[in-house]
């Protein structure tokens, strides 16, 4: 169990200049009723209704060499390749981080692209929407100054028990909330706000499964991260906006997992968002003023070719982004579901005090890769480590380990090297 130190915590890092630049949009990017479900297998029927809407939220980021949208979105996934080459090809936007929260109560994603008719499915829709977004955000821009510092809260547990015998049993629900290990309790907070010290927009990263919800729920949602960002935005204020990046999740679950409809399952999903959002906002309060102090976009992309772990003929797409932001935070997103091992190892490891690693995320030239557990989960098997997955075993470990040559890399501590070892 991961303990971070109060010191840490008190101690916020202030990133700012004047060619620094960020703006802000959002849209609704809610499908229709009636719209297949992704999440769960077991799920019966198409979604009857709209809980609550889901939203794809934006925030470009600009400093004099570099430009970089982060688009989280209230979806399982979310990759499509259209979105990031038009936002560099028609708003000149160079990189493009496609976040998914990963909810259980969304639409399909990639399965059928083409619902309700191919002439106009809301997959395509809600590409021109996000593009609309990032061209609205990218008008708005602002000299900005950015804030960081940590929290720490319990959401969930470890779904995977280990065995003295080394085997796995799934844990999926943990209502007793019985320790389990690893888990990583550190939020990641970043808040921007604008030359006159106003909060604009705040990122949050944790890692946990959108499952408050389960397949008993057929109404549209966002589950725990909506609420959490509705409660957060309504602390911050009109034009204020909170992205959710979420974390190293492979194995991690809420407690409460998959709590039916009927005994309080919205309830659950709201308690768990405000819970997050309460340590969010004791955070913020704390951080001083905001204060000048240099701040660069430097980003480098990758893309690895990794085999399937079943069949060594076929090969995976995988697309790695790391970007640095001045010299204190640096973020590592990864095209899938990380287990939690490799976030707890790239903080750990990071040059950088605050370093984060997000999962579900669909860069340039990727696909969705699935589950990344450890060498060591795949040893001991269960879902998403023996079965369930498809890059080989060992991917994990060499996204981590190009991630912390990127970040050295681009801080000079490296000189470049290839990337196929």
């Amino acid at each position: 169990m991961r303990i971070l130190s109060l010191a840490f915590v008190l101690c916020p890092v202030v990133v700012a200049a004047a060619s620094f630049k960020a703006g802000f949009a959002r849209t609704d990017i809610t499908p229709p009723v009636g719209y297949p479900m992704g999440g769960y297998s077991d799920r019966k029927g198409a979604s009857t209704g709209v809980h609550d809407p889901l939203f794809a939220t934006v925030a470009v980021l600009k400093s004099a060499n570099e430009s970089l949208a982060i688009v989280t979105l209230d979806l399982r996934s979310f990759p499509s390749q259209r979105v990031v080459d038009r936002a560099r090809t028609e708003l000149g936007i160079a990189h493009v981080m496609l976040c998914s929260s990963h909810n259980h109560s969304g639409p399909l994603t990639w399965e059928d692209k083409s619902w309700p008719t191919s002439e106009k499915s809301w997959f395509a829709e809600t590409e021109e929407k996000i593009v609309a977004a990032i061209a609205k955000a990218n008008r708005s821009l602002f000299n900005a100054r950015l804030q960081t510092a940590p929290g720490e809260v319990y959401l969930g547990h470890n779904r995977r028990l280990v065995g003295a015998d080394g085997q796995v049993t799934m844990f999926w629900r943990n209502e007793e909330r019985k320790p389990t290990s690893p888990v990583d309790p550190s939020v990641k907070i970043v808040r921007v706000t604008d030359s006159a010290g106003q909060s604009r927009g705040v990122l949050v990263n944790y890692a946990c499964h959108g499952v408050n919800l389960g397949p008993d729920n057929r109404q549209i949602s966002a589950d725990w991260p909506g609420y959490m960002r509705k409660e957060i935005e309504k602390a911050l204020g009109k034009n204020s906006y909170c992205l959710f990046l979420q974390g190293a999740a492979g194995d991690i679950n809420p407690f409460l997992d998959k709590q039916p409809v009927d005994k309080g399952g919205f309830q659950a999903a709201q308690d768990s968002g405000h819970l997050i959002a309460a340590e969010v906002q004791r955070v913020l309060k704390e951080m001083p003023k905001a204060s000048a102090k240099k701040a660069e976009l430097r980003i480098r992309e990758d893309l690895l070719k990794i085999p399937n772990r079943w069949e060594a003929d076929k090969i995976i797409p995988v697309g790695l982004i790391t970007v640095l932001i001045g010299d204190d935070i640096a973020i590592s997103g990864w095209p899938g579901e990380p287990f939690v091992n490799f976030q707890i190892a790239l903080a750990d490891q990071s040059p950088l005090p605050n370093t984060m690693l997000v999962g579900y995320c669909f860069s340039a030239g990727g696909v969705w890769a699935g589950y990344f557990p450890t060498i060591q989960a795949a040893i001991e098997g269960g879902y998403g480590a023996g079965y369930n997955t498809t890059v080989a075993v060992g991917a994990g470990e060499q996204l981590l380990r190009l991630s912390l040559r990127r970040i050295h890399e681009i801080r000079g501590n490296l000189k470049p090297i290839p990337t196929d070892d």
